[in-house]
């Protein structure tokens, strides 16, 4: 959380466990307001734009998500939390190429244990394209 100030950080916890039981009850509307206000006193906040992205993505607003999800990964590339928000996005949006092409973009910064774990259980699951080499492109 390093573009969100230190003094900061708890309470933006806080607002990302809210807006998490908000969209788990179906409350996709009422969690974004609630956390739109972030984006403002935030916008260089990687993290912000990132949960926003993951906000409308389960809202299924894929295409605004996708919008905050590509501002989470420009301000910060080597984020693997930004990566996977943008990639789940783009996959909701039916882009599973763009989605693709986002994954390895995060290589160059290293392994990621959460795409591994991602394709594992799609893999598990016979999630087409998993397994035979799509994602491997």
């Amino acid at each position: 959380m390093n573009q969100i100030p230190e003094e900061a950080a708890e309470r933006m916890l806080g607002y990302i466990h809210e807006v998490g039981v908000m969209c788990s009850e179906g409350k996709y509307a009422e969690a974004e307001e609630f956390f739109r206000p972030l984006l403002e006193e935030f916008p260089q906040a990687s993290l912000v734009h990132s949960y926003m992205c993951w906000i409308l993505s389960v809202a299924g607003r894929h295409r605004e998500a996708i919008e905050h999800g590509r501002v989470g990964v420009r301000l910060q590339p080597e984020s693997e939390l930004s990566s996977v928000m943008l990639f789940r996005a783009l996959w909701g949006a039916g882009e599973q190429a763009l989605a693709f092409e986002e994954m390895k973009r995060l290589e160059k910064y290293g392994r990621s244990e959460e795409y591994a774990l991602l394709m594992a259980e799609w893999k598990e699951a016979g999630v087409k394209g998993i397994g035979d080499d799509a994602a491997n492109q």
